[in-house]
């Protein structure tokens, strides 16, 4: 009472450290006074008032922050407004709630799930007299019917994760309910996020939100899935970056390519697919359905070791030229020809190691220059980008050694 802050009804409700440091600072610096005419009510009455503000806490401001909000607006009023605005609600959206909480309540009895859909348009509050106005809003937006009636049977967490203002998250959201199948909820804070490494699928979405039964669309969503779930495994972020910038154009290319052929038998993506047969089933496309090694120019760049052997059973091969790393993909089932254009700029070499013997085993190492003259280890991986034994790497640091 005896300070106080400019609030904008931009304020959040949920008060962060940074929001709750900031107050704090603002109510230290505050040379305002409470008048007389100001009582101090009641129930605190006998209460020590002369708290320093220096000696609050963060967590000390936070609860004093929602103890004042509860006093002014309502408990009721309070967690109303959470559901509907459950991300970042503000002062304005408890201001919103509290004049239209008898209809907001009303709906919501109804149907608790569907609370974030209420906030895509305050001006229906005014005459919500059912859920029609808000189903008719978001089929206007490129919504179905029937994902009108998936939404219906979700849960609320999943609702309020996705992103409404954007067509590309409700294109999806259309895909799920196509499949009748739900997605984790950590997922869908991360689609936009995957998207900007299949570049043109998000415009392919657009395009073609209405033909959701199709098997293009259907192979859309079920191939960017498999790639999510990699995406995911990979806790490494110099992993994920390869992953979106490497290999996730190429199953783009793929499924926009089989999303525009008009073969009669199309190549279906089951449930029964792994990430390893997505990228086997796209290179298979690229370097053969394409004939993209048939009639081609090679090309060719310097070697730093060529071919030879690295001890008994031990052998290296160079890939030193473009029709080589096709050759690689070929066999290994993987990215590696993307990899042409730092080749031929001498950033990289790329080698083929082979362990023979009674259960051969197979690598491609990658080396990244250092220097003028030096190299090092970038990534070493076996068919279809699995890891490799400890055999294969102990060869690759033999190589790398003999390498500089």
């Amino acid at each position: 009472m005896r300070a106080r802050a400019k609030l904008a009804e931009s304020c959040r409700v949920v008060l962060t450290d940074e929001a709750a440091w900031n107050l704090k600072s603002d109510l230290m610096r505050s040379v305002w006074q409470a008048p007389p005419s100001i009582q101090i009510p009641g129930d605190l009455q006998g209460s020590e008032l002369c708290f320093p503000l220096d000696a609050a806490s963060l967590n000390d401001i936070q609860r004093a922050w929602t103890s004042a909000i509860r006093r002014r607006y309502g408990s009721h009023v309070l967690k109303l407004a959470l559901r509907i605005a459950p991300k970042h609600t503000t002062l304005l959206d408890l201001s919103q709630v509290a004049a239209f909480k008898t209809v907001l309540q009303n709906r919501l009895s109804e149907n608790l799930a569907l609370a974030p859909l209420l906030a895509q348009d305050r001006g229906m509050w005014s005459n919500l007299p059912n859920w029609q106005l808000v189903k008719n809003r978001m089929l206007a937006q490129g919504m179905s019917q029937q994902t009108w009636r998936w939404l219906t049977h979700q849960k609320t967490a999943y609702i309020a994760r996705v992103n409404w203002g954007q067509l590309s998250h409700l294109s999806w959201v259309n895909f799920h309910a196509a499949l009748d199948r739900s997605i984790p909820i950590s997922w869908v804070d991360k689609q936009t996020a995957a998207l900007m490494g299949f570049g043109g699928l998000s415009t392919w979405l657009r395009r073609n939100h209405e033909n959701l039964g199709s098997v293009a669309a259907l192979n859309v969503l079920r191939g960017v899935r498999l790639a999510l779930e990699r995406r995911e495994s990979n806790f490494k972020l110099e992993h994920r970056r390869e992953l979106e910038q490497e290999e996730f154009p190429l199953i783009a290319d793929w499924l926009l390519g089989s999303a525009a052929s008009a073969t009669k038998r199309p190549v279906i993506i089951s449930r029964n697919w792994t990430y390893d047969t997505l990228m086997a089933r796209q290179a298979h496309w690229h370097l053969v359905e394409l004939d993209l090694d048939f009639g081609r120019q090679n090309v060719f760049w310097p070697e730093i070791l060529g071919m030879g052997s690295l001890g008994e059973n031990i052998e290296f091969i160079e890939l030193n030229s473009l029709n080589a790393l096709l050759n690689e993909a070929k066999k290994m089932h993987h990215c590696v020809p993307s990899y042409i254009d730092r080749c031929m700029a001498g950033d990289i070499c790329i080698f083929h190691l082979q362990i023979k013997g009674h259960s051969p085993q197979r690598g491609t190492l990658e080396l990244r220059r250092i220097g003028a003259n030096g190299w090092q280890i970038s990534q070493l991986k076996g068919p279809c980008n699995a890891p490799v034994s400890s055999q294969l790497w102990s060869a690759a640091y033999l190589l790398i050694s003999r390498a500089n």
